[in-house]
């Protein structure tokens, strides 16, 4: 018993610290940047491969679909390599990322042909999810532009941002310190929110391994 409740109180001054950590963050984020990747689009100004060690965890369209559909959580960024605002967008990310310790599933979009990797259909299943960070291109179809990054908890996404900053367009220029230091804050916010959501799943599991003990007793 006396076991218990001390786990519950160090539970309790966890979610609190987090709490305040994220409460210092910035306002919401919100999928406003038009300065992105049309995936669906061949016209791409920027060939070359982003040669970054990186340390994502690439998975399927499919699998990045489940993530929905079987309710689960996590962090989803979706790009390839030779997309010119993911090149820019992605090392930031992956520098805010492993300073947080949240693991990076990352959805590839487009081969190195830049062949599209998903279908159609798969396109229509997970657009009912995604769609508020979604953008309609010049013929007016909801289309998917990358970088997107997208924070799920079981299976809603609660946050996300798409492309890098309004202020950006990747095939003219690269980011200056500011807008990268602008970036950081943004993916830093996600970031926070992916541990607290983490941090509550964990608080869930935890109280259901309580009641079961006290259950038996």
């Amino acid at each position: 018993y006396l076991y218990i409740k001390f786990m519950k109180k160090l539970l309790l001054i966890l979610l609190s610290l987090t709490l305040c950590a994220c409460q210092a963050q910035i306002k919401p984020t919100s999928s406003t940047s038009k300065k992105a990747c049309d995936v669906t689009s061949e016209e791409e100004t920027c060939n070359s491969k982003d040669d970054s060690n990186t340390k994502f965890n690439e998975i399927s369209f499919d699998e990045a679909i489940q993530y929905f559909t079987k309710e689960k959580s996590g962090v989803l960024y979706f790009g390839y390599s030779s997309c010119p605002w993911c090149k820019e967008a992605k090392p930031v990310l992956k520098k805010v990322a492993q300073k947080n310790g949240i693991d990076i599933q990352y959805v590839k979009v487009r081969d190195d042909k830049k062949n599209r990797l998903y279908t159609d259909n798969q396109k229509t299943i997970i657009e009912p999810y995604i769609q508020d960070y979604m953008s309609n291109n010049d013929e007016g179809i909801l289309t998917l532009y990358v970088p997107l990054v997208l924070v799920i908890k079981n299976g809603k996404v609660i946050d996300g941002h798409e492309g890098t900053l309004d202020s950006h367009d990747a095939t003219e220029r690269k980011m200056t310190d500011d807008e990268k230091e602008e970036l950081t804050k943004i993916y830093t916010k996600l970031m926070s929110e992916a541990k607290l959501a983490s941090l509550f799943l964990f608080s869930s599991y935890f109280n259901l391994i309580i009641e079961a003990q006290l259950s038996n007793q």
